[in-house]
């Protein structure tokens, strides 16, 4: 998800370096029941303004500077719940303060911020919502999540009475676009609506989305076949884009081409942003690395990982301090095992430290659970990059970094024979 917020970023400001991203956990209520959502133990909690505005006077008076560089030129504002939209109101008046008081000292946040929203898009047409929107349209990257088609959809978004949502998320979205704003999307994969992956992406095409994110959940779960599944995926998927030209119009984060190869030795830099990339502040004002170690994500599995509190600071207390020293230490290289560092496919595999943390008890400690469907990625992005380049007669290759006895756990020999031949041998 952070590579997402990033990217957000970039878009808006792209001479500027990687910003910072704050979390404000605005309510943990969400008017939504998602069958696969990882706040397994939401509430009713609001964030009061207090909270916030000591949060952002705080932030300026530099009582943060041991952990977000101040220096940096550009900010991500993430505004999550639960359903974000469910406090706009709030939103707006957290917004607004924070840009009085960059305005005030002359910070180049002032101008340089991204105000990010992911909303589950039911509530947009309600009165105020898409005022507010539009509002802070110049600064803001809102996308609403759709799981495919309607019937994949709401089998797994629905009310907490069981109807569906999906009707509603479309309407939002078609409205949003024709406006004239760009209009991104996170697709969930898992266990469960895996085989619809194809389905559900060129569904997002055919709406008129153009950058397509696409995660597959951390949990255990994966299996040999959901991977099969995915590569075939894939590969329909691949044909689908290249068929209709739609390699340099659209983005589907499936496909990367700078992944899925090995890692350097001195590459050592962690990828999740809940290692101190990011900063999350909860509605009664406690300060996290990201919202996957508050209580709304762990329950009972883990005791919440905080760091601070907006009275307190960041690391002040002992207990604050241990943890921020714990996350501070963290690199590729110490959460993974030898064989996870020198995997041929390293690059690209991803993994969340808050849910490291609430399976081990450290996020130091990598669940790899995803592994398999990395491999999966892997194949059919050799698969997908050696088709264009040949489309385009570009003399390169996309190696196929992965060795043939991993292969061959998803694919068939006459299969891997035929990615050899693409990718100009191994």
């Amino acid at each position: 998800m952070i590579e997402q917020w990033n990217e957000q970023m970039l878009r808006f400001y792209p001479d500027k370096p990687m910003p910072t991203t704050i979390t404000f956990q605005v309510t943990d209520a969400c008017n939504l029941a998602c069958t696969y959502c990882y706040q397994t133990h939401k509430g009713t909690r609001r964030m009061p303004f207090s909270i916030a505005k000591q949060f952002i006077d705080n932030l300026f008076d530099n009582k943060y500077c041991n952990y977000i560089d101040m220096q940096m030129s550009g900010i991500i504002l993430e505004f999550i719940g639960g359903e974000p939209l469910l406090e706009f109101e709030l939103i707006d008046k957290i917004i607004e303060y924070f840009k009085e008081k960059a305005i005030l000292l002359h910070h180049p946040w002032a101008q340089c911020y991204c105000v990010s929203i992911c909303s589950n898009g039911t509530l947009y047409f309600n009165p105020g919502v898409k005022e507010f929107l539009l509002k802070h349209k110049n600064h803001m990257s809102f996308s609403i999540t759709i799981d495919g088609n309607k019937d994949l959809h709401d089998s797994c978004r629905v009310f907490h009475d069981g109807s569906p949502s999906y009707d509603l998320a479309v309407s939002a979205a078609k409205d949003w676009m024709s406006l004239g704003f760009d209009m991104g999307s996170k697709i969930t994969l898992s266990p469960y609506n895996i085989q619809y992956t194809y389905q559900a992406i060129i569904h997002m095409i055919e709406l008129g989305y153009n950058e397509i994110f696409c995660n597959c959940v951390f949990e255990k779960g994966w299996e040999k076949e959901h991977a099969i599944i995915l590569y075939t995926q894939m590969k329909k998927i691949a044909d689908y884009i290249l068929e209709h030209n739609l390699e340099y119009s659209h983005v589907i984060t499936l496909f990367d081409e700078q992944n899925f190869k090995p890692l350097s030795p001195e590459e050592n830099q962690n990828w999740c942003g809940g290692t101190g990339s990011m900063l999350s502040i909860d509605a009664d004002g406690d300060l996290y690395p990201c919202i996957r170690y508050m209580h709304s994500s762990l329950g009972d599995s883990q005791k919440p990982l905080k760091i601070g509190s907006v009275n307190d600071g960041i690391g002040c207390l002992e207990c604050d301090k241990q943890c921020l020293d714990c996350l501070n230490n963290i690199t590729r290289r110490s959460q993974s095992t030898k064989e996870c560092f020198d995997c041929p496919i390293a690059t690209g595999c991803a993994w969340c430290s808050g849910y490291n943390y609430q399976v081990t008890g450290t996020p130091n400690k990598r669940v790899t659970y995803i592994c398999i469907m990395h491999k999966a990625r892997a194949l059919a992005n050799v698969y997908y990059w050696n088709k264009l380049y040949k489309k385009y007669n570009l003399n390169k290759n996309f190696k196929m970094y992965i060795p043939k006895e991993l292969a061959l756990e998803i694919i068939s020999e006459q299969e891997y024979k035929m990615l050899e031949e693409l990718s100009g041998g191994i």
